[in-house]
């Protein structure tokens, strides 16, 4: 075991505990992270319709007829839905300075952070698990909510890169055509210029989602599915920007195909100066 050899007389007498007893019990007191089986959660409220009835595509082949398509629901496009934080008591952060540092590095360097990419905004995701196990979500702008010190302190980030079409990018954005894609990345750039700055990003999970709205209101229109296999090329250069970043120990892409994300998670895992394997 190790101790604090300086001034311990001196010390408050948590200070001067062995750092593993110290840190066990930080994990009692301060909130952490989880994987907890979300889809076993009990609620009263009617189960909201799936938005996974009909998508009408029109085939480029043949008459030009439409066939219809399936949806999944976004919870189960997304990734990190599994991550759950249990609430817990920070007020031991207030001890001192020394304590402070050393459990937010805890407190954010040992956690699992989701955060959602879309083409106007960056959220961090915050989902909780309450005294009868059901899972409620919130959403705060992500660069927003922390300090920059303790953004700088976490390592483990489960990302989705929200993509859509000009349909959707039409109404829920009033943007279409190459600004779109230009907006996502430009979104995108902006979380890596972040994470650029952190100096051991332990794990990094990055999953392109389809957020196209369901055509099963609106059936007219062009339908662009981000994961066709013929749409891939347009819609994966918005996770371009994460080529900047460089020594990442575990490095994960989905959503994409299985070319770019091998090429991506090889160039993120690389150490800078090093070529891609």
């Amino acid at each position: 075991m190790q101790y604090l050899t300086s001034n311990s007389a001196q010390q408050p007498a948590l200070l001067r505990l062995p750092i593993e007893l110290r840190r066990q019990i930080y994990a009692l007191i301060l909130p952490h992270t989880t994987t907890f089986q979300v889809r076993f959660q009990r609620s009263i409220e009617p189960t909201p319709r799936s938005e996974y009835n009909l998508t009408l595509v029109r085939q480029k082949n043949g008459d030009g007829a439409w066939r219809m398509q399936r949806t999944l629901p976004r919870t189960d496009r997304e990734t990190g839905n599994d991550i759950v934080w249990r609430r817990g008591n920070i007020s031991l952060l207030a001890v001192s300075r020394q304590v402070h540092e050393e459990t937010a590095d805890m407190l954010y360097g040992d956690n699992t952070f989701v955060v959602d990419v879309a083409f106007d905004a960056i959220h961090f995701r915050y989902r909780w698990r309450t005294a009868n196990n059901l899972t409620p979500n919130r959403t705060y702008p992500f660069l927003d909510q922390f300090s920059q010190r303790n953004l700088l302190r976490i390592r483990n980030y489960v990302v989705n890169v929200e993509s859509v079409d000009d349909y959707t990018g039409m109404i829920k954005y009033n943007c279409g055509g190459r600004g779109l894609p230009a907006g996502i990345r430009g979104k995108v750039r902006e979380l890596v210029d972040l994470l650029a700055l952190v100096p051991q990003l332990h794990r990094l999970q990055i999953h392109l989602i389809d957020g196209a709205i369901s055509r099963v209101r609106f059936p007219s229109g062009r339908v662009h599915r981000v994961q066709d296999e013929s749409n891939y090329a347009q819609t994966q250069i918005v996770l371009e920007p994460f080529k900047a970043l460089y020594g990442v120990r575990k490095a994960q892409v989905s959503g994409v195909n299985d070319e770019y994300a091998g090429a991506l998670a090889n160039s993120m895992i690389n150490q800078r100066g090093t070529l891609p394997t």
